[in-house]
């Protein structure tokens, strides 16, 4: 039985060899083209999976990078935020108490008006007959010289501080110097009197920047962007942007204007000076100004509150450009003047709404005026020097007949008790 089994199983193997030899020899090609693309196909299958796995695991780390990333930054952020914050506001912050201008930096421009009475003896008055030299035009009630010309005492002149200053335009009530800073470039100085207007009037017409923009047609934008809040320093910075002729760009200013009044001399001076400030950086359409100054100083006749009022500016500006002379010429003797005569109607307007109890005027008069400490006793309304030493002369008296009614009390009782 067994050996039944062995010999059939034989005979099976020796016809499935005769199969194989005979089907898979003819048909190889095929089968090793099947098995390639079933490899191919198993490959890719894997490459596929691999890459999807692969793809996975990367966007994973990526979110994980990003959210660590970001969680950083805000942490960061969060511990720097004062900082920050700090060094932002220090960029656009003024520093006051560098750039303040200080009464000792301008006080040599407190005599001005006896800088004044030495320039004219010096330049518009002749030495032989003391009357006054023509200018540029005879003005009515002035008594000229007639003097024939001394070629010799004009060369031998002596060039000190006031002979700098040439004597360039003279109108009713004012005079005008000027004197070469730079090629092309003059600094002026005008005398002017103004007869029926006060000195604390004109003061703050001066400082006004919103009633200035009512009366002066040349001011296209003047607004106050910083002030110095410390007390009785009357410090500002101002921006200005002045109307040019239409061939050129208009010209703006940045400057610290700051005030002061001196009691003893009985003058003010306005300072004006340009500045860089953070909150006004220059503009496309206008030409900055970058050298500005100006140093005004006004004295009453009698007292502050009384009209009659004169006051000497010097000024000078670069405003970026060669311009011919015939332009400056026409500016200063045309200009200048009308700029003058409007300044005095305004002052005379001034007071006149200040009469009249105008309401921005008097909010403006009463942050303004201290008369304890900015102004003499003079300038209180309704009072005089006069009223004020006799009214100090009387609280005087009181005072001491009270001290002397006391020592008879004291006195009266120190007898009793003995």
């Amino acid at each position: 039985m067994a050996l039944k089994l062995a010999m059939n199983g034989s005979l099976a193997l020796r016809k499935l060899n005769r199969y194989l030899r005979k089907n898979v020899k003819d048909q190889s090609s095929s089968i090793l083209r099947l098995w390639a693309t079933q490899c191919e196909f198993v490959f890719a299958q894997q490459l596929r999976r691999s890459q999807q796995i692969l793809t996975h695991y990367a966007k994973i780390w990526e979110e994980r990078a990003l959210r660590e990333l970001l969680r950083r930054v805000r942490g960061q952020v969060q511990r720097h935020a004062k900082g920050f914050l700090l060094s932002s506001a220090t960029l656009l912050s003024f520093d006051w108490e560098r750039e303040r201008i200080e009464l000792e930096s301008v006080q040599e421009h407190m005599d001005d008006f006896q800088f004044l009475e030495r320039l004219q003896q010096e330049t518009i008055y002749c030495r032989k007959c003391e009357k006054r030299k023509q200018i540029d035009s005879r003005v009515e009630g002035v008594s000229y010289c007639c003097c024939p010309k001394n070629v010799t005492e004009m060369l031998s002149a002596e060039r000190n501080a006031y002979t700098v200053w040439e004597p360039y335009i003279e109108q009713p009530r004012m005079i005008t110097w000027r004197q070469e800073v730079k090629p092309g470039l003059y600094a002026y100085k005008v005398y002017v009197e103004y007869p029926d207007v006060t000195a604390e009037d004109f003061l703050h017409v001066q400082i006004d920047v919103e009633y200035r923009k009512k009366w002066d047609n040349t001011a296209v934008n003047l607004e106050i962007i910083d002030e110095d809040t410390s007390k009785g320093s009357h410090s500002h910075v101002i921006y200005w942007e002045a109307l040019w002729p239409k061939l050129f760009a208009n010209r703006d200013y940045v400057y610290n204007r700051r005030y002061f009044v001196d009691r003893q001399r009985r003058v003010i001076m306005i300072v004006n000076k340009s500045i860089e400030h953070p909150k006004c950086p220059a503009k496309p359409h206008t030409q900055r100004v970058h050298e500005y100054w100006s140093y005004m100083v006004i004295k009453p006749t009698t007292t502050f509150n009384k009209p009659g009022v004169s006051f000497v500016l010097t000024y000078f500006d670069n405003p970026g450009l060669s311009i011919p002379k015939y332009i400056t010429t026409w500016v200063a003797k045309k200009q200048m003047p009308d700029f003058l005569n409007q300044l005095h109607q305004a002052t005379l307007n001034y007071a006149k709404a200040k009469k009249q109890n105008e309401t921005r005027i008097i909010e403006f008069w009463d942050k303004h005026k201290d008369p304890g400490f900015e102004y003499p006793p003079d300038t209180l309304l309704g009072y005089s020097v006069e009223d004020f030493s006799e009214a100090q002369k009387e609280e005087e008296s009181s005072l001491q007949k009270v001290v002397e009614k006391k020592l008879k009390f004291w006195r009266y009782i120190l007898f009793k008790i003995k």
